[in-house]
């Protein structure tokens, strides 16, 4: 049986009748060139729209995740890699911040926000032992004692103000490589490096003013003025700047307070939430004011009237602070007292404290060690000065005008100071003019303060 096998012969060019496809066609040679309709080449077209339509798109995401504040003059954006939102705004080489914000940041319906506010000259602000130990504290410090206070993380942020351009950066490094997040005391927290303060007209000046830890017991009445002055303008910023309308409590603590007794921030916000018009006065064990010339019914069963000195009512609760010790001082911060007497130095209050009695002292302002004695963890002292070693602040007080003194606010005149209540010591003159009152804690609260 014969196969017929038929032979397909292959064609010696191309049939122009079957479809080719190629990457750049070419011209069909027998087809006439139509001028009118020239022919159109597809693939640079959709490339172009291609990267057209990418450029769009980056530049949207660009200028919708990066964009710049209109305050700032320069903005850096990124995010850490366990979620800490990090951003570094440069307004001024003297001037700068960097905003940390934590997943905890996002609970907008809170209302009952405490601000922690401090201020550091620079590292070693934060202080020392060194009679007990050789202890040396920092920033990591800080924050694992502000962690003990076991403060719900949404509720509390932080606004730490330094002069010193090196310890900026050291807190950011800090706070920025503090994993996991978890481990953040607080929702948000602000660094802010101020090299100088505002000036008159716009510009800048230096402070001129040694403001260092070393300083601050100085001798010399001109030189603790200035210095008082200008801590009382760097407090008066960074309050100002901080505030929020969702801030409630204001906490002021002093960078080298290493010790804080458990549930003190806990304490300030149960005070804190007191109502306006609660009736205090179970509460202040000493401290309140006489009323001068009210008549009570007179002695011995008597119809008679006498004119007698009665306890005024206690104001509603504006600011608070407590007892602050260190180790050879049991009242180390003495600029909390109350009455308008003369205020012995630290020797001659621990011989007091020790039971030993001066015929003048009865006239003499009264420390917070001599307010609280015989006093329980419930009760209150009235204060007509506060420190600022630890201090609360109702935020509503600072909105309504309550700021540290820049000057001596008791006895001013035009043209001139007065003669007394500079930076934290004209805190309650100007808060009682506004309605307020300013309390200690009794009992056995107290704080600790670093020896150097």
């Amino acid at each position: 049986m014969q196969n017929n096998i038929v032979t397909m012969a292959q064609p010696d060019h191309e049939d122009s009748s079957q479809p080719t496809f190629t990457l750049f066609p070419r011209r069909n040679p027998g087809l006439t060139s139509n001028k009118a309709f020239p022919t159109r080449r597809s693939f640079p077209f959709v490339a172009l729209s291609a990267l057209i339509g990418l450029f769009l798109l980056v530049w949207i995401y660009f200028f919708s995740i990066f964009h710049k504040p209109h305050h700032s003059g320069t903005w850096r954006h990124h995010r850490h890699s366990s979620a800490l939102k990090i951003q570094h705004i440069i307004h001024s080489p003297s001037f700068r911040r960097t905003v940390f914000t934590t997943p905890a940041a996002g609970f907008p319906e809170y209302r009952d926000l405490t601000l922690l506010l401090t201020i550091t000259n620079d590292t070693t602000s934060w202080g020392s032992l060194t009679v007990t130990s050789d202890a040396v504290f920092t920033f990591e410090d800080f924050i694992s004692r502000i962690r003990t206070q076991e403060v719900p993380v949404e509720s509390l942020h932080l606004g730490l103000l330094t002069s010193d351009l090196q310890a900026y950066n050291s807190y950011v490094t800090t706070l920025s490589r503090l994993t996991p997040v978890e481990h953040i005391p607080w929702a948000k927290a602000e660094i802010i490096y101020l090299g100088k303060l505002p000036g008159p007209n716009g510009r800048m000046q230096d402070s001129h003013v040694d403001v260092g830890r070393e300083s601050r017991h100085t001798l010399d009445l001109t030189s603790q003025t200035e210095r008082r002055r200008y801590l009382a303008r760097l407090k008066n910023f960074l309050s100002s700047h901080m505030l929020t309308p969702e801030v409630e409590h204001v906490v002021w603590l002093d960078a080298d307070v290493y010790g804080l007794p458990t549930g003190l921030f806990k304490r300030f916000h149960e005070l804190g939430r007191i109502p306006v018009g609660y009736n205090i006065d179970g509460m202040v064990k000493a401290g309140l004011r006489e009323k001068d010339g009210i008549m009570v019914p007179g002695e011995n069963n008597s119809n008679s009237l006498q004119e007698r000195g009665v306890p005024g009512a206690a104001p509603p609760i504006g600011l608070i602070t407590l007892r602050c010790q260190s180790f050879d001082h049991p009242d180390y911060d003495r600029n909390a007292w109350s009455g308008f007497g003369k205020r012995p130095p630290s020797w001659l209050l621990n011989n007091i404290l020790r039971g030993t009695e001066y015929p003048e002292m009865g006239g003499w302002a009264k420390a917070v060690s001599q307010l609280t004695s015989g006093t329980e963890d419930n009760d209150l002292v009235k204060l007509d000065s506060v420190g600022g070693t630890a201090l609360y602040i109702k935020a509503d007080l600072i909105r309504e005008g309550l700021v540290f003194p820049v000057y001596s606010v008791i006895g001013t005149e035009w043209g001139k100071d007065g003669r007394d209540g500079i930076e934290t010591e004209g805190l309650c003159y100007v808060a009682e003019r506004l309605g307020w009152g300013c309390y200690a804690l009794g009992g056995t609260w107290r704080t600790l303060h670093a020896d150097v």
